[in-house]
């Protein structure tokens, strides 16, 4: 807990002008000790990471802001369509605490439902004008022995729950309505910057849960789902195709050109190279040009790639950290999956004998039963969607059966026309943080994914996400 904060003692008495009121609350905010409340910020994220459910409870008003609250934890806190906090308001039943209080006594009514809700490690807020209630106070009391973490909104000198909390925000005035005032302001101004932090904090979007029935293999992408090695390559491509369907004769201008290039390019991510040649190949010969073999684009395109990437790859050879050049976390999940006994198969559209150095660079190879990418002896014959109708077949497999993990349109659209659950790998490869591609994460939906995330960097969080669905079997 922080030290005392300074009191701001109210002169309103109900006969003055509403604006002196007004006006003392804004001068007494500028008491708050905002140290608490970042404090109190914290635990709430804490608690997300931890999948811990979030206790309130109060009297009166402050019983209307503790159910208030949990509208704000559970709606307000939600961000790009994930799921909010756990969360529970002890005083939301009527039926349930006149029971607790005709049977036993109004002291204990919290306390009883807390012994019966809560565990460890989950977390309790309640909210207090004079902070000496016997019900709050006894609550307290009762999750300090549960080991909860206690969060108090109080008021005044803080009364006798001030020492059972672990941190407490203490509304700087005497005046109770002006005390509910503050609590009400203080966790609008936590909701609002709970809801910015968690835009860059892991976490799971689910759309669709799994239908109960462990996977027996998972199809992995490469590029920007497993490694960054990459990182870079559709600006690039942008360029170079760009450059070329400008020689058209029927293209009139370059913002035409950058916009069909993208347009075609981002459809066709997943797929191999060549399909993305092919596609500019068509794209020429509609606007007048003459068009050359797609395997000369792809040729003059892998060169300027990989001269953008060869300082990477001669840092992996030299024995350069490789966790560098990773989606964070996919070790760990594979390592997850192979201790579930999941056989894991790796597809790429980047041409096979560079997706097999790459995944031997970065250590991973040896999670894959199969890895599969792009051949030149026959360039459109080893797409994602052949390999895993190849593996359905040879092994009878159902679509369910299979989970798929990608970056790309492609293989979420193939996963679910084959009945595959399929998970989004929304990975942000510029900044290499837990923040989501919106861009991705459009497209990743659109193409029909099961669930969102950022990377892999929780993997006891996804593989738990998994598993509560696996034990239903």
């Amino acid at each position: 807990m922080r030290g005392e904060i300074v009191i701001f003692t109210s002169s309103y008495d109900g006969s003055s002008n509403p604006k002196t009121y007004v006006n003392e609350i804004s001068k007494a905010l500028e008491n708050t000790d905002f140290e608490v409340l970042n404090d109190i910020i914290n635990e709430i994220l804490i608690s997300k990471k931890k999948d811990s459910t979030i206790f309130t409870a109060g009297n009166g008003g402050s019983s209307a802001t503790a159910s208030h609250f949990i509208n704000d934890l559970v709606k307000g806190a939600r961000v790009n369509n994930r799921e909010g906090f756990r969360a529970q308001c002890l005083n939301d039943s009527t039926a349930l605490i006149t029971c607790l209080a005709n049977d036993f006594s109004y002291e204990e009514i919290y306390s009883i439902m807390l012994r019966t809700f809560a565990k460890p490690k989950d977390l309790l807020v309640v909210f207090s004008g004079s902070g000496s209630s016997p019900n709050i106070v006894h609550v307290c009391e009762t999750a300090k022995k549960m080991g909860l973490t206690i969060i108090g909104f109080g008021g005044r000198d803080g009364g006798k729950m001030k020492e059972l909390c672990d941190h407490i925000i203490i509304a700087p005035t005497d005046n109770m309505e002006q005390i509910e005032d503050f609590h009400m302001i203080y966790i609008h101004a936590l909701i609002s910057s709970v809801r910015e932090k968690l835009k860059k904090i892991w976490d799971i979007e689910i759309i669709n849960h799994p239908k109960g029935i462990k996977p027996k293999y998972a199809i992995f992408d490469f590029d920007g789902t497993i490694s960054l090695i990459r990182e870079g390559w559709q600006p690039i491509m942008y360029e170079y195709f760009t450059q070329e369907l400008l020689k058209c004769p029927k293209m009139s201008d370059k913002e035409t050109a950058e916009k069909i290039v993208m347009d075609f390019v981002d459809y066709l991510t997943g797929k191999q190279t060549i399909f993305q040649c092919m596609r500019l190949q068509d794209e020429i010969i509609k606007y007048g040009g003459i068009p050359k073999d797609p395997l000369e684009y792809k040729m003059e395109y892998l060169r300027r790639l990989n001269e953008h990437i060869k300082m990477r790859i001669d840092n992996l050879k030299n024995g350069g950290d490789f966790l560098a050049y990773m989606v964070p976390g996919v070790l760990d999940f594979l390592e997850g999956l192979k201790n579930e006994g999941i056989e894991c198969y790796l597809t790429s559209g980047t041409d096979e004998k560079d997706v097999l150095e790459e995944a031997e660079l970065l250590n991973v190879a040896h999670y894959f039963n199969e890895i599969h990418g792009a051949r030149d002896d026959n360039s459109t014959l080893c797409s994602k969607e052949q390999v895993i109708n190849d593996l359905i077949e040879s092994k009878s497999l159902k679509g369910s059966d299979l989970i798929t993990f990608g970056d790309g349109y492609v293989e979420i659209e193939i996963a679910k026309n084959i009945d595959s659950y399929a998970v989004a790998v929304a990975t942000n490869e510029e900044y290499k943080d837990t923040s989501l591609n919106e861009w991705k994460r459009s497209r990743l939906l659109k193409a029909g994914a099961d669930c969102v995330i950022p990377d892999f960097s929780d993997s006891r969080r996804l593989l738990d996400f998994m598993r509560r669905s696996w034990s239903d079997v």
